[in-house]
């Protein structure tokens, strides 16, 4: 199951179980590392909409926000070595995953078919089957991992910033390498193009840019931006991206900074549709699969 995939099946639970405390509309969810809280984002021109989750006492540096199964948020943190769990109110439910099953310096995550997939400089993606439930490591190749993201066929591309061989990378279903799409200095969130079919973004923290690409490798377009770790193409066209300094709106190939949207130390970027038009996205899904 991609972001992609579990965000569907997020929002399908929350319509089920939706309450008066939770958002009613499509968001991004942004972690902040230093204020420990997790922010919501207008997908269409990227304004702050409040905070959804508060970890004082719990993050030490909450990298990765994504939605999952059970209709929950699970958040991956780099220094607590940890994935946490919240319902979609924002409230604390448990920890997935921690230093005990063996993770160490973890950054982005994904679910794939239940299963949560972690990244870690330890130069491994561990795969998990439930709460504390390893399994053997999904990749273990000598890549430097800082993100994971897995396309609807099963496939996963992967950041990866083992020293000189930064590069962005595709894998097959089983964990074997596919081949290098390009080289990039220390590649960090990859994310799908919302308004690009077919078509992926990847934050450069080392090269500062913000690159559109395909899965051949083929860049479409490079965007300069200051030592970026996370990256989303709005609805209005333009690219939302966030550094240690806050979150930006940024003009697509020209890098012109229009809008700082909050300030902070702030991470990846997630999609999450709101409750109605997740449900039409799911039964459309469902249509689609009969059809094949």
């Amino acid at each position: 199951m991609s972001k992609r995939i579990a965000t569907v099946m997020f929002v399908a639970s929350a319509a089920v179980l939706l309450s008066a405390a939770a958002p009613a509309q499509d968001f991004l969810l942004i972690p902040d590392s230093t204020a420990d809280t997790v922010g919501m984002y207008d997908p269409y021109d990227g304004t702050y909409l409040g905070d959804l989750i508060n970890g004082a006492g719990l993050f030490s540096t909450p990298i990765n926000a994504v939605p999952g199964p059970g209709g929950n948020i699970y958040v991956s943190d780099q220094v607590a070595d940890s994935v946490f769990v919240f319902d979609k109110s924002g409230n604390y439910l448990s920890t997935y995953a921690d230093n005990t099953d063996g993770l160490n310096n973890i950054r982005g995550i994904d679910f794939r078919n239940g299963h949560l997939f972690v990244t870690s400089g330890d130069d491994y993606v561990a795969e998990f089957d439930g709460p504390h439930s390893r399994l053997p490591d999904f990749i273990a190749d000598g890549s430097d991992p800082f993100d994971i993201l897995f396309l609807d066929d099963g496939r996963a591309l992967l950041a990866d910033i083992a020293g000189t061989t930064d590069n962005i990378r595709l894998y097959q279903s089983d964990g074997t390498l596919d081949s290098v799409l390009f080289q990039v200095s220390f590649p960090e969130q990859v994310q799908f193009d919302s308004l690009l079919p077919g078509g992926f973004l990847n934050a450069s923290f080392s090269d500062d840019v913000l690159t559109d690409f395909a899965l051949d490798g083929t860049i479409s377009e490079t965007t300069y931006f200051n030592s970026g770790r996370g990256v989303f193409r709005l609805g209005n066209g333009h690219l939302l991206a966030t550094a240690g300094d806050g979150v930006w709106e940024v003009e697509p190939k020209t890098g012109n900074l229009i809008e700082m949207k909050k300030d902070g130390s702030m991470r990846f970027i997630e999609y999450v549709p709101e409750p109605a038009s997740a449900l039409l996205l799911v039964l459309g899904g469902l249509c689609a699969y009969r059809r094949r």
